[in-house]
């Protein structure tokens, strides 16, 4: 049963309410440098690909901080809508489908992500995509939507090259937890293909100017950034990013999604959570790597959370 109505609804009132307050206050650092970095549109720049930057230079002639958030508020309210969409998915009821709907229009990580104009807020909408659409496939063997995944994933990397990792792990899950005749599809190989071509620009760019990611990469993990995270506490801040009342949620879903016998279909998904927090920390990435799944952990945990 669906929930479709409410669950939009939801995602508008707090895209219209990220764009309410878009312009109480300045410019935050990042978003000058977006600003900055489109006057200089490339294929890539030294600790990222090239998403943003043109976003900020289509939207820069208004000169106006709020105009420049309009489309990471949108973005925000679409990953409130793809949670709930998740969590029917997963084979949730109505009121479970608004209740993943509305913890995350009010989880911190969301709302701040869509605050602001941001990698990560495009990089979670990415992730959130991307799940779920991998978990249709899953539900109904439609594997002519690798195709989307491939288009979906393309857009992706080109705002971040973490879709990468989230895709490997899928990967990983898959072949850890099956079904493994997904690798037999043609589709999933095209959809890999047009990822890869997609990419392609930014990753000739970094090669013709020596890979200057992988030094911004070994910075972060040496916690050289304002947001760097010290390894042992990766995992445990993963509890106080929606809410450290709303983490049973999330975290009932991804027991569920390795647990419970009538998911295993969707086993996979859980996998790729444990596998992208295993390496997260291992490679001192940072904490909010891992917000992207939570759209899909929210939708799994939603139900058992009303029973």
């Amino acid at each position: 049963m669906s929930a479709t109505g409410p669950v939009v609804a939801v995602g508008a009132a707090l895209a219209a309410v990220l764009l309410v307050a878009a312009g109480r206050y300045g410019y935050h650092r990042d978003e000058l440098y977006f600003l900055a970095a489109g006057r200089h549109l490339a294929w890539g720049y030294p600790d990222q690909p090239p998403l943003v930057p043109f976003v900020a230079r289509l939207l820069s002639s208004a000169d106006s901080v709020a105009v420049l958030r309009v489309p990471s508020a949108l973005a925000a309210g679409a990953i409130v809508v793809v949670g709930g969409l998740s969590a029917r998915e997963l084979g949730a009821g109505r009121r479970a489908q608004l209740l993943a709907a509305a913890t995350l229009a009010v989880g911190g990580v969301v709302v701040g992500g869509g605050h602001q104009l941001s990698t990560a807020a495009f990089g979670f909408l990415a992730w959130a995509v991307l799940v779920w659409l991998v978990l249709r496939i899953l539900r109904t063997g439609d594997d002519r939507l690798w195709l989307v995944v491939g288009l979906v994933a393309g857009v992706g990397l080109l705002d971040s090259d973490l879709v990468a990792f989230l895709m490997a792990a899928i990967v990983a899950g898959a072949l850890l937890a099956g079904p493994r005749q997904l690798f037999r599809s043609p589709y999933l190989w095209v959809g890999g293909a047009i990822a890869a071509l997609m990419w392609s620009p930014y990753l000739l760019w970094q090669a013709s100017h020596g890979w200057p990611q992988l030094a911004v990469s070994r910075s972060i993990a040496a916690g050289h950034s304002g947001s760097s995270t010290p390894r042992w506490l990766v995992l445990p801040e993963q509890l106080v990013f929606l809410s450290p009342w709303l983490a049973p949620i999330w975290v009932a879903g991804l027991l569920r999604l390795l647990r419970d016998r009538a998911l295993r279909w969707a086993r996979s998904i859980g996998i790729a959570y444990v596998v992208l927090g295993a390496f997260f920390v291992a490679t001192g990435g940072k904490a909010y790597y891992l917000a992207g799944m939570f759209p899909v952990l929210v939708g799994a945990g939603a139900e058992p959370t009303l029973r």
